[in-house]
């Protein structure tokens, strides 16, 4: 979202609206997505317009206050009656702009306000100044003309009374010009009133287009393409990734293993060791199912999914310290939330390493019996677990390949010449693919041999290989 380059207080409005759309609201994303896809292709061809479109938007205020005190019988004063005739103006140079770009999305149409330019521009000039003129009344004009004569007698006067009754003269007529004023932009105010419809839709209008620009511009930062919306409950994802971790790994000169994977109705399982970027597949997975549920581009190569019901996310950062939860126990008041949705709706499931605070045997059967009975749903779950056995036939298993096609030999001496950095060294090395494998596959034991690689404590080492033995 800050991401999001709206210049408008309008566009900044409509990403305070932004929501998911609903199942029922197909009709409605498809429609989105059609106006995105409008505007990137418009942009990439007429580069000159759409910097005039930002340089208009830069010069719009905000007139939504003196629009709603003209609809509350409120009397405009002279800065808002100049500010909402640069409005009218500028949203003809606008129009004008759009009409050459046929466009033919009708959230972005605009309405003429030459009506209202012709009231607040009586000597029809064009330009962005307002004063309340004289033609608008010949009383004014009268008064205004006395006043100026006034100030001249009062300027050449010699004899000190005199000036000072020259001066209280020239004050009623101040007084008089005044409630002249006042009546005129009265009289304006309720003329504005007539034209509000058309100024409250080129609003709406206005923070539609610079929305759509602002997510055009997203999508072509970072190359994002179009989801397709299907009707099947099934997910897939090319080449996802997550923009703000691959912009952080890019400023390490580091590369981001873009996600590839194919998610069906029941449970599919990553799994892999620590360091082997479960948690980052998950979270750029929800990441673009979300943004593809509010109507914006996705960041990957090519992406199909349905709309969902809801999505749920549940990781170990949940904790909340305030109600004096542990990670644990927050993760269980979430799931009892995200069962009872899966009960009633479809939607999407994503667990990152459920029940890793607690213990070791009581967590593995947890997350073996949670893997089983979200099978029954008809909603996509996704659940990444370091456990080995969970994996049942029925479900679809993902494994990061980690260090497995790695010669530990050649990267402990990498690690030995530069042991300051061993991290990075193995980060380096770690291959955070996601390939398919079987339900027998077990979780690679990457963790002994990134203890082995960072210099763990040989004897601890060949302890823990002894209990690996007795296991197999």
């Amino acid at each position: 979202m800050n991401k999001l380059g709206m210049i408008t207080p309008y566009g900044l409005e409509e990403r305070k609206k932004i929501k998911p759309f609903k199942a029922s609201e197909t009709n409605q994303l498809i429609l989105e997505l059609n106006s995105l896809e409008n505007i990137i292709k418009s942009m990439r061809t007429n580069t000159y317009e759409y910097k005039e479109i930002g340089r208009i938007f830069y010069m719009l205020k905000d007139i939504r206050n003196s629009i709603k005190r003209c609809s509350e019988d409120g009397i405009l004063d002279e800065v808002e009656l100049y500010e909402i005739k640069c409005f009218s103006l500028l949203v003809t140079e606008l129009k004008n702009v759009l009409d050459k770009l046929h466009l033919d999305i009708e959230e972005v149409h605009l309405n003429s306000l030459d009506k209202i330019i012709s009231i607040l521009d009586p000597l029809k000039r064009g330009i962005y100044t307002f004063y309340v003129y004289d033609e608008y009344s010949k009383n004014l004009k009268c008064i205004r003309e006395r006043k100026r004569k006034k100030e001249k007698e009062i300027f050449t006067e010699k004899i000190e009374v005199k000036v000072s009754k020259k001066k209280q003269q020239r004050l009623d007529l101040v007084i008089e010009e005044e409630a002249e004023e006042l009546w005129i932009r009265k009289e304006l105010t309720i003329q504005i009133l007539k034209e509000t419809e058309n100024i409250n839709q080129n609003i709406k209008a206005i923070g539609k287009l610079d929305f759509l620009i602002a997510k055009a511009n997203l999508s072509m930062d970072y190359n994002g393409s179009r989801p397709i919306i299907s009707d099947e409950m099934q997910i897939h994802l090319d080449s996802a990734f997550n923009p703000e971790i691959k912009e952080i790994l890019e400023k390490g000169e580091k590369v981001f293993t873009p996600v590839s994977i194919d998610l069906f109705v029941g449970t599919t399982i990553i799994t892999g060791a620590n360091m082997g970027g479960k948690s980052v597949t998950i979270k750029t997975i929800v990441l673009n199912l979300l943004l593809g549920q509010m109507g914006f581009f996705v960041f990957a190569k090519r992406a199909q999914f349905p709309i969902l019901n809801f999505i749920h996310f549940v990781s170990d950062d949940m904790q909340s310290i305030s109600k004096g939860l542990s990670t644990f126990g927050a993760e269980i008041i979430k799931l009892k939330e995200v069962v009872e949705c899966a009960k009633t709706e479809n939607g999407f499931i994503a667990l990152d390493e459920f029940a890793r605070g607690t213990n070791p045997k009581e967590g593995y059967y947890l997350v073996k019996a949670l893997c089983k009975y979200l099978s029954k749903f008809k909603s996509v779950s996704l659940i990444s677990t370091h456990y080995d056995g969970v994996v049942e036939e029925n479900m679809v298993h993902y494994q990061v390949t980690g260090l497995k096609n790695v010669n530990f030999d050649a990267l402990k001496y990498e690690i030995d010449l530069n042991k300051t950095h061993s991290v990075e060294v193995i980060q380096a090395h770690m291959d955070y693919k996601l390939e398919m494998v079987t339900s027998k596959n077990k979780v690679p034991k990457d963790a002994l041999n990134i203890a082995v690689l960072l210099g763990f404590d040989e004897e601890i080492v060949d302890i823990a290989k002894s209990f690996y033995k007795e296991e197999e």
